[in-house]
């Protein structure tokens, strides 16, 4: 029995120091990670962590994480920088950044996750601009496509008005119109055309165009008057054969304006309620006889003192009274005398020489009573 005892007591003992072996041992290793880890902070996009490594540099730590950084992202510091405990690691994932600049494409790389943010990035400092999305929207990790359209200066005409300067993001014309609600319709004429491009120091003119449809009932035709040759009479004699008369139609127009004009007029419908009658007229071709030379017609003559006392001496007189030239013709007389066109316009002894026939055919100078008397 007391052989058993002592066996149990050395066994104990030996148990003891088994488990204090190994306690010691686990307090060393426990001590040895303490003493060869580091603690590091770890962000990735403004995400921030914790992490216990045994990494030597700032690469290893992000292998050991599953971070392989591409070459359009940010890692501060560099891969190669060692790391000790309290180590600041921040990664910015680059994304692409589509870009539609005024109608022009191209693409960049940006690590900023906010609009604004990565248009400062990329070099953009673009106020006034109109962007397709709100400059405070996030952008993930697979991008974005962002359209830009930049302000510009450019003049715009409408009408008859006076052009009006506008400094206004817009790509178009038809941007141009819709930003400054334009007095405009699908009938006017916008030069350059709707779809062209703007620029800095363009100029817009819209046409005013419109179209009209006016009736007009019962309108008037005018005649017109047919002239025929007659040998038998005296040139310069007329005779109207046939009187004309208008006609009356029902008329509809069309009416094209610009800018507040008729430009154009076009018949589109017509009705002829009486057709116009056209008059003829007769005009003699016969040469007139030629004049009797007299001793009068020198200065001086009986003629002259008619005349002086009839016109006033002036042989071209035409005062609308129905008498003209110097004798003061009417002109039926002038004409059934061997006339041609109006007294006043002939000369003064062409004057004369039709005032001898008239004289010779009345006896005397009866067909000037007031100022023939007494020669």
């Amino acid at each position: 029995m007391r052989a058993r005892l002592e066996h149990l007591s050395k066994s104990k003992t030996l148990l003891v120091g088994l488990t204090l072996a190994v306690v010691l041992a686990l307090v060393g290793t426990a001590t040895a990670y303490a003493a060869m880890s580091r603690t590091v902070t770890l962000s990735v996009d403004g995400q921030r962590s914790e992490v216990r490594t045994f990494a030597s540099s700032v690469g290893d730590v992000l292998a050991a994480e599953g971070i392989e950084p591409g070459q359009h992202d940010s890692v501060v510091p560099s891969v190669d920088t060692p790391v000790n405990d309290g180590t600041e690691i921040a990664v910015r994932v680059g994304r692409p950044l589509a870009l539609s600049i005024d109608g022009e494409e191209k693409t960049v790389w940006t690590t900023a996750t906010q609009v604004s943010t990565a248009l400062s990035q990329v070099g953009l400092r673009i106020s006034g601009a109109a962007l397709s999305v709100s400059r405070s929207a996030t952008i993930d990790r697979s991008g974005m496509a962002l359209s830009i359209v930049t302000p510009k200066k450019v003049s715009l005409k409408v009408g008859t008005k006076k052009a009006v300067r506008h400094d206004v993001p817009v790509a178009t014309v038809a941007d141009l119109l819709r930003e400054t609600a334009a007095d405009v319709d699908r009938d006017d004429l916008v030069r350059p055309s709707r779809s062209a491009a703007l620029e800095d120091g363009d100029r817009v003119v819209v046409v005013k165009r419109a179209v009209q449809t006016q009736r007009v009932p019962r309108q008037v035709i005018d005649a017109g008057t047919v002239t025929r040759e007659d040998d038998s009479m005296t040139e310069g004699e007329t005779r109207t054969v046939r009187p004309s008369r208008d006609g009356v139609r029902d008329v509809t127009y069309k009416k094209f304006w610009r800018n507040g004009e008729v430009v154009r007029t076009t018949v589109v419908k017509s009705r002829v309620l009486r057709a116009p009658v056209d008059a003829i007229v007769r005009v003699g071709t016969k040469p007139a006889a030629p004049a009797t030379p007299t001793a009068s017609v020198g200065g001086g003559s009986v003629w002259d003192a008619i005349a002086a006392c009839e016109s006033g001496g002036n042989w071209a007189a035409n005062t609308g009274n129905g008498y003209y030239g110097g004798l003061q013709f009417s002109l039926g007389t002038w004409q059934a005398y061997g006339g041609s066109g109006l007294p006043s316009a002939n000369s003064r002894e062409q004057q004369i020489a039709i005032a001898e026939r008239v004289a010779a055919a009345e006896g005397g100078y009866g067909a000037w009573p007031h100022c023939g008397a007494g020669h």
